[in-house]
């Protein structure tokens, strides 16, 4: 085998575990999926304490631009434990479409943090919450989802076929910045 051709087999290897195509290294690390038709849980268990878990997921900007539907997201303001995140997202779901949302967080530190849509282009509806419990080894993230899109109904079925599609990957990237810490 020719040095080339070992590079890209590892370069193709590394490329599908990132896109969750391959399973993780350690067994029944990655995100578990459960529901359908926009109403998903969707839970990981990761090594970490439960304040390096809430500082991830509370850092609205930098961890969720690393999802890979989310071109930004923006703090708007924080008044307490009351904020408002501006989020656009462009995604295989959104049909390549820019889709910004607008949404109101609630956060009980370092339990729960739950959002719902104020505002948004082709949303009817957009809310969930993750909640973070202490568990033997680390910490049990789940995150329950509800969306219902404003799009056409013969197209529903292949946009939450991809949107679960990007909540998987979405959900083994934030328990690898859970674990970097």
């Amino acid at each position: 085998m020719s040095m080339l051709s070992g590079r890209i087999k590892a370069v193709s290897l590394v490329g599908m575990l990132l896109w969750g195509l391959l399973p993780a290294a350690s067994p029944g690390a990655q995100a578990m999926l459960k529901g359908s038709q926009g109403s998903y849980t969707a839970s990981f268990l990761v090594a970490t304490t439960p304040q390096n878990a809430w500082k991830v997921l509370t850092n609205y900007e930098a961890t969720f631009s690393a999802m890979p539907d989310i071109k930004q997201s923006k703090l708007i303001s924080r008044q307490g434990n009351r904020l408002e995140v501006l989020q656009t997202y462009q995604a295989p779901y959104t049909f390549g479409l820019r889709i910004k949302a607008r949404l109101a967080i609630t956060e009980t530190p370092p339990r729960e943090m739950r959002y719902r849509l104020i505002s948004g282009d082709r949303m009817r509806s957009f809310e969930g919450s993750w909640t973070l419990t202490p568990a033997k080894g680390g910490v049990l993230v789940k995150h329950q989802i509800k969306i219902d899109p404003e799009i056409p109904t013969m197209l529903r079925p292949l946009f939450f076929e991809l949107n679960e599609t990007n909540l998987k990957q979405s959900m083994d990237i934030m328990r690898n910045l859970m674990e970097q810490g």
